[in-house]
C-alpha cells in the first residue's frame, strides 16, 4: 500500500520493530482474506473458507522465504498483489468453461490452474535472476506497465463488487447499488477505503493506519449494537465474513487438482497468465527500486528475483499462489520503524497462528473492511497511475494508459494489454520517424580524406568539393527514416541553386539496422543516382547491412555508379581522387622532390645541398618503412608513390592516419621530440623515399647552419600549414554537426 512517511519513536528497537510486525502482520491477514473473497466470492461462493486458507498460507510461505532469504533485512514478502484480479478473472472463466461440472471439478481446475501460475511464474523469476537479466524486463515501455497497473486497480473494484452479496453481475442495474443490503456493504467499503487512503497523507504518525483498522471494527460492533444485530443476523445479512470451519483452515490439494483438473480450460486461461508473468516480472523490479528509495539502500535485483522465485514455486507447489517483496508495505514498515528480520517473521508468525488456529476470529471481520482492502488498492493504483501519471508522462503516454484502463474496464484484461502495446509500437513508430537518421551531413569542400595533399591539390578540392554530398547516418533505418532520408538526399540533388552533386557518400558507422523497407528505398535511391549519373558510395558497411542490400540489388559488381569502401576516409579519398584526375593535376604529381621542396624553402638554392645528404630507399607495396615503437632514427621525405601512417590496434587490425604523397615529409616531430615511433608507415604502392638519419640532421646543424636554418623553417610552416588545414577541418566539421 501506498503510505506517507510516519514518524519513528524513541523506543526500544525490538519492541518498536515487533510493534511493526504486528501492524504489519495484521494487514498481511486482513489482505489475505480480503483476496480471498475477490477471488473465491461470486465465482466460488462456498469455496471462501477454502480460497481463505489457500491466500494465508501463500502468505506465510511467501513471506517466510522473503524473510529468511532476502538480503534487507527489514523485508515484507506478500502475495502478487497484481495477481488477484487477473485471479479473480480466471475464476469466473472458469466458470464460464465448464457450466456443467462440478464445483468440485471447478475447484480443482482453479487449484491447477493457480500451481501452473506459481510455478512457472517462479521459474521465469529464477530464471531471470540466474542469467542475471533482471534489467531484460525493463524494455518493456513505461506507460504499458502504468496502464496495467491502473488496469489493476479497475479490476480490484471489480472483484471487489462480485464480492458483495446480493449483486447479480449478469442483471446489474443501478438501482441493485441502492438496496439496503447491498448499500451496507459497499458504502462503509468505500468510506474505510478513503479513509485509509486518505488519512495517512494528513497525519504523520505510526500508528494511524492500526487506529483506521481498529476504530473501523469499532464502529461496527457498536452499529450492531445500536441497532440490535445479532451476530448471526450480521453472519445471514453478509456484513461479516461468516462461519468458517474450526481449526486449520488450508488443506493440501494440488495432487487431487493436478490430476482430476480439466487441463483442456486450464490452458485456455494460458494467455491471461504469460501477460502476467510479463508484467509481474516487471512489477518485481519496479518494487525493489520503490524499496532501495525507501531504505536508501541498494538491491541486488538479481538477486531478489532468485529469492521471489524460490518463494513464488515453493507457495505454488502447495497450491497457493506466488508473491515478492511489495514497495508499499515496505515503505510502510520502513516508516513505522522496522529495520530488523524479526519484523519478517512476526509476520510470518501471526499468519501462520491465524492459518492454523484463527477460523473463528476471521469469521467477527466486517465485510466492508474486506471489500474497502481491494477499493483501497485500487484507488492507490488510481492515484499513481491516472492522476500522478498526468504530471509525469507526456500526453501520448498518458492516453496510452487510459486506452488500457478503458479497454480493460469495458472489455477485458488480455485486450487492454494487446491494445496498449499496439498502441505503444505505433506511436514509438511515430516518434522515431521524425529523428532524423543522418547524424551529420557534409561535402569535399571541407570534410577531406586523410590523404596529404599539397596547396594547389587543396585548392581544387575546395573549390569543387561541394560535388561530394557526406552523410553520416545512425540508429535503426527502417521504413519512416529511410524514406525521409530519400526524400532529404533527393531534394539536395534536385537543388536548383547549389553545385551540382556527383558523389552521395553514405556512411553506415553508427547505424545500428536496417529493415527490409528501408532496403527498398536504398534501391530507390540507387535508381535516381543512376538516372542522374551520380556515384553512390556505401561506406562502414556491418557484414548484416552488405547481405540486406546485395540482396535487395542495391550492390552489384558490374555497377558503375555503386561503390563499396571499408570506412568514409577511402570513400572521401576516391571521391577527391576523380575530382583531381578531371582537373589536370597530373603536372603537379609528376614533379620531382626537389621541385616541391623549393615551392617550399627561403632558400632553393639550399635544396641541392640537402638532397645530397639523403639516402635514397625504394619500398614495394605494403613494405613498412617503420613500425609502431621503432626509436626514433630520421626524417623521410617521399620522392614518388605514396605512403600511409598506419595506427596498429588490437587483433592485428589497422587504421590510417594519414597517406602522404610525393614532397611531404614524414616523422618532423620525432626530429625534435626524439620519441619512440607513434605509428607505422607503410607503402600503399611502390614507392621511392629519401632518409635524412639523425646523425646527418645533427651534422647539418653543427657544420651548415643556413641549410639547418631552411630545413627547420621548412618543418614549420609545413606543421602551420597542417594544423590550420585541421583548425579549419574542425571548424566545418562542427558547424554542420
Amino acid at each position: 500500500m501506498a503510505t506517507k512517511a510516519h514518524s519513528k519513536p524513541t523506543v526500544n528497537p525490538l519492541l518498536l520493530n515487533l510493534t511493526t510486525g504486528g501492524t504489519m502482520g495484521l494487514l498481511t491477514v486482513i489482505t489475505s482474506v480480503s483476496f480471498a473473497s475477490v477471488i473465491f466470492s461470486g465465482a466460488f461462493s462456498n469455496a471462501v473458507p477454502f480460497g481463505t486458507g489457500l491466500l494465508l498460507f501463500s502468505s506465510t510461505v511467501v513471506s517466510a522465504i522473503v524473510t529468511a532469504f532476502s538480503a534487507y533485512p527489514a523485508i515484507v514478502g506478500t502475495v502478487s498483489e497484481p495477481s488477484i484480479p487477473v485471479l479473480s478473472l480466471v475464476a469466473r472463466q472458469i466458470l464460464d468453461q465448464m457450466p456443467n461440472a462440478s464445483v468440485e471439478d471447478k475447484l480443482l481446475t482453479l487449484t491447477a490452474t493457480i500451481v501452473v501460475y506459481a510455478v512457472v511464474g517462479g521459474i521465469i523469476f529464477t530464471l531471470l535472476g540466474r542469467f542475471k537479466l533482471g534489467g531484460f524486463v525493463r524494455y518493456i515501455p513505461y506507460p504499458i506497465v502504468g496502464g496495467f497497473l491502473a488496469g489493476t486497480g479497475v479490476l480490484l473494484v471489480q472483484g471487489a463488487m462480485h464480492s458483495i452479496e446480493g449483486l447479480d453481475f449478469h442483471h446489474l442495474t443501478l438501482s441493485a447499488f441502492v438496496q439496503p443490503n447491498v448499500l451496507l456493504q459497499w458504502v462503509p467499503a468505500l468510506i474505510f477505503a478513503v479513509a485509509m487512503f486518505a488519512i495517512p497523507q494528513m497525519i504523520d504518525h505510526f500508528l494511524v493506519i492500526p487506529s483506521i483498522i481498529a476504530i473501523a471494527f469499532v464502529l461496527f460492533y457498536i452499529a450492531l449494537a445500536m441497532t440490535g444485530t445479532s451476530i448471526e443476523q450480521a453472519t445471514e445479512n453478509g456484513l461479516l465474513l461468516g462461519t468458517l470451519p474450526p481449526g486449520s483452515l488450508y488443506r493440501f490439494t494440488t495432487i487431487p487438482a493436478l490430476t482430476q483438473a480439466n487441463w483442456g480450460v486450464v490452458l485456455q486461461q494460458v494467455p491471461s497468465l504469460a501477460a502476467l508473468w510479463l508484467i509481474e516480472s516487471m512489477a518485481l523490479l519496479l518494487n525493489a527500486n520503490g524499496i532501495e528509495l525507501a531504505a536508501s539502500r541498494d538491491l541486488d535485483l538479481n538477486y531478489e528475483l532468485k529469492v521471489a522465485g524460490a518463494a513464488s514455486i515453493a507457495s505454488g507447489l502447495g497450491g497457493g499462489i506466488g508473491g515478492f517483496a511489495s514497495s508499499g508495505e515496505n515503505t510502510l514498515a520502513h516508516h513505522l520503524g522496522g529495520t530488523r528480520r524479526i519484523v519478517g517473521w512476526t509476520i510470518t508468525g501471526i499468519c501462520l497462528a491465524t492459518l492454523l488456529g484463527g477460523a473463528s476470529l476471521l469469521s467477527l471481520v466486517p465485510k466492508f473492511v474486506l471489500v474497502g482492502i481491494p477499493l483501497l488498492l485500487g484507488l492507490e493504483f488510481f492515484y499513481e497511475w491516472l492522476y500522478q501519471a498526468w504530471f509525469k508522462f507526456s500526453r501520448s503516454d498518458y492516453a496510452i494508459i487510459v486506452l488500457i484502463v478503458v479497454v480493460t474496464g469495458s472489455i477485458g484484461y488480455l485486450q487492454g494489454i494487446s491494445v496498449g502495446l499496439l498502441a505503444a509500437i505505433v506511436l514509438f513508430v511515430v516518434n522515431y520517424s521524425r529523428l532524423s537518421v543522418t547524424k551529420r551531413v557534409g561535402s569535399g569542400a571541407f570534410q577531406h580524406s586523410n590523404v596529404l595533399r599539397n596547396s594547389e591539390e587543396l585548392d581544387i578540392l575546395d573549390t569543387q568539393g561541394e560535388q561530394i554530398y557526406v552523410l553520416e547516418l545512425q540508429g535503426l533505418i527502417f521504413f519512416g527514416t529511410a524514406n525521409k532520408l530519400l526524400t532529404e538526399i533527393r531534394d539536395r540533388l534536385d537543388h536548383p541553386n547549389a553545385t551540382e552533386v556527383r558523389f552521395v557518400i553514405l556512411d553506415f558507422r553508427l547505424v545500428s539496422g536496417l529493415d527490409a523497407s528501408a532496403v527498398l528505398s536504398f534501391a530507390k535511391l540507387k535508381q535516381v543516382a543512376s538516372s542522374k549519373g551520380v556515384h553512390l558510395l556505401f561506406t562502414n558497411l556491418s557484414d548484416d547491412a552488405m547481405q540486406r542490400l546485395k540482396q535487395g540489388d542495391c550492390l552489384e559488381a558490374d555497377d558503375p555508379y555503386c561503390h563499396v569502401f571499408a570506412d568514409l576516409d577511402r570513400g572521401l579519398e576516391w571521391c577527391e581522387q576523380q575530382i583531381l584526375m578531371e582537373s589536370n593535376v597530373s603536372e603537379l604529381e609528376a614533379r620531382s622532390l626537389p621541385e616541391h621542396l623549393k615551392s617550399g624553402f627561403s632558400d632553393p638554392v639550399q635544396v641541392d645541398r640537402l638532397m645530397s645528404r639523403l639516402e635514397s630507399r625504394l619500398f614495394a607495396e605494403g613494405d613498412y618503412l617503420f613500425h609502431q615503437g621503432d626509436p626514433f632514427d630520421g626524417l623521410y621525405f617521399v620522392g614518388s608513390g605514396q605512403v600511409s601512417v598506419v595506427l596498429d590496434l588490437s587483433e592485428g587490425q589497422t587504421k590510417r592516419i594519414r597517406t602522404y604523397t610525393v614532397g611531404n615529409t614524414i616523422g618532423e616531430m620525432g626530429l625534435y621530440r626524439k620519441t619512440l615511433r607513434m605509428a607505422s608507415v607503410v607503402a600503399d604502392k611502390p614507392s621511392m623515399v629519401y632518409f635524412l638519419p639523425t646523425e646527418s640532421f645533427e651534422q647539418i646543424e653543427a657544420s651548415d647552419p643556413l641549410l639547418a636554418s631552411n630545413i627547420h623553417r621548412f618543418v614549420v610552416n609545413l606543421l602551420a600549414e597542417r594544423l590550420q588545414h585541421r583548425e579549419q577541418e574542425l571548424k566545418n566539421l562542427l558547424q554542420s554537426s
